[in-house]
């Protein structure tokens, strides 16, 4: 099924009924079914070895963090400034830490190997890993791909995921062994395009600056204005600027989306997001009001977005 032939037909408000939804999923699954294997191994080289990446979750949500922790900051501080310096420091410091903590925790790499086989002995494939990495003919028929890394850092987890982050101590793009194990190489190239987009227009800085300011305002708010009329307004606010935190997020990974569109980010958002696909064709209303509290836009849209203005 061709992608600019289907066009018609991927506006899911179009749908009516279940089965046109059911339809509709059948449809987008062809766009992502291209490979017959089931199975992947995945090879990290550094420096001409073959390296095991560290297991931890990467987590969207680690973006919340300096937000969360310049709360508690600011309320067990008595005076303006003392309110603006611990929640400052609280939302810096986070940030640098988390900078640190995912540097530590991952291995910088020079190529990656991905072979994808039908093999499915998953034990053997386990204790033989860099033997079959050699000489992946013992499996019959497989891929293997060789990935430039180009500085990449790989964490091990099964959730298919990749972050950029930017610092003065550095930049980090992180991808988890799950997103090399479920893209082609030519989505990996989109996915990773994705993340350079966050890194030149400095996206990682504009939330910092937008946490920041909302900062210092909600401080002087909560002294001279919420302190003296009711702390409730506080609650408000609070929700009123997470709101806006997530919105801005969702904005940067827009144009991060337009930054990279193609084809191949298109369909590997699909492989990556197809449960949340799934749950926006056959549960809009569920879906719309999640959205309210995601760090990222609806993959869905995301794809309707790339295929509509890259004209595929």
């Amino acid at each position: 099924m061709e992608v600019g032939a289907s066009l018609d037909l991927l506006d899911p408000r179009r749908l009516k009924s279940l089965k046109d939804r059911a339809s509709y999923l059948l449809r987008l699954r062809e766009l992502i079914a291209n490979s017959d294997y089931n199975v992947a191994i995945i090879g990290a080289w550094s420096s001409g070895k073959l390296v095991e990446p560290p297991e931890i979750r990467i987590s969207n949500a680690l973006m919340l963090l300096p937000f969360v922790l310049s709360v508690p900051a600011a309320l067990l501080a008595h005076t303006l400034i003392l309110q603006i310096a611990a929640g400052l420091s609280a939302i810096v410091g986070s940030y640098i830490l988390i900078y640190f903590f995912i540097k530590r925790k991952c291995i910088k790499i020079d190529f990656i190997t991905i072979i994808k086989t039908k093999y499915n002995d998953i034990e053997f494939l386990r204790e033989n890993k860099k033997k079959v990495l050699e000489d992946p003919s013992m499996l019959g028929e497989y891929e293997l791909y060789h990935v430039p890394a180009r500085g990449l850092c790989v964490v091990k987890d099964r959730v298919a995921n990749a972050l950029s982050f930017e610092s003065p101590f550095g930049n980090l793009v992180v991808v988890t062994t799950g997103l090399l194990a479920k893209l082609t190489p030519e989505e990996l190239e989109a996915a990773l395009k994705h993340e350079e987009g966050h890194l030149k227009f400095h996206h990682m800085y504009k939330i910092l600056i937008f946490l920041t300011s909302e900062f210092i305002l909600r401080s002087y708010l909560i002294h001279y204005i919420y302190s003296n009329i009711s702390l409730y307004l506080l609650g408000v606010h609070l929700m009123g600027a997470s709101l806006m935190y997530t919105s801005l997020i969702r904005l940067y990974e827009y144009e991060a989306d337009k930054y990279a569109k193609s084809k191949s980010l298109a369909t590997g958002l699909l492989k990556v997001g197809w449960n949340e696909v799934v749950e926006e064709v056959l549960y809009p209303a569920y879906s719309r009001l999640k959205f309210l509290v995601k760090t990222h836009p609806n993959t869905l849209d995301r794809v309707l977005r790339i295929w509509t203005s890259s004209g595929t």
